[in-house]
């Protein structure tokens, strides 16, 4: 019994491989493209140049004699004239920095906080890539500051903010 169970499985093993082989494999089907027609070509006119006219001659203006000029000539100004002067353009204003003094101070008090951060790091401890953030660092203050400067607040506070988070990574 145990040769037939055996032969019984070789033959169903090799049918089953058969049938895998004899699997048909047909070429994929391909679809065309539904390409969009070609828009219709729109051809721009040449612009001609404008051409000045002459101005209409009057006929009683060559029996008239020339107007003289009976004013004195008048003498050029010594200094040329001064530009207008403008105001200021008028500053975008959020509600962060509608008040300049408390703009100001909460500018300068996140870059202090950033400073005091930054002294109590030791600068020749760190290594090269903790020494470019600490630089990064004191330029973003500096940059900072010359924002404050200007009056532009919401810079100098994404500055300051850069900062601070340097000094914070460096301090730990």
């Amino acid at each position: 019994m145990g040769r037939m169970r055996a032969s019984g499985v070789i033959a169903l093993l090799g049918l089953l491989s058969v049938g895998c082989a004899a699997q048909a494999r047909t070429p994929p089907v391909y679809q065309p493209l539904d390409v969009p027609p070609v828009p219709a070509r729109v051809i721009v006119p040449e612009i001609e140049e404008e051409v000045e006219l002459p101005a209409p001659v009057d006929p009683g203006a060559a029996a008239r004699p020339p107007a003289t000029r009976t004013d004195p000539p008048s003498k050029p100004p010594d200094k040329p004239p001064e530009p207008p002067k403008t105001e200021d353009p008028p500053r975008v204003r959020t509600p962060q920095t509608a008040n300049d003094e408390q703009a100001e101070r909460l500018v300068r008090s996140v870059m202090g906080r950033a400073q005091s951060t930054l002294n109590t790091v030791n600068y020749q401890t760190l290594s090269n890539a903790a020494k470019q953030q600490y630089d990064m660092a004191k330029r973003f203050i500096a940059r900072a500051d010359g924002a404050l400067r200007i009056r532009n607040y919401v810079f100098a506070r994404n500055l300051a903010d850069k900062a601070e988070t340097l000094a914070r990574q460096l301090g730990k």
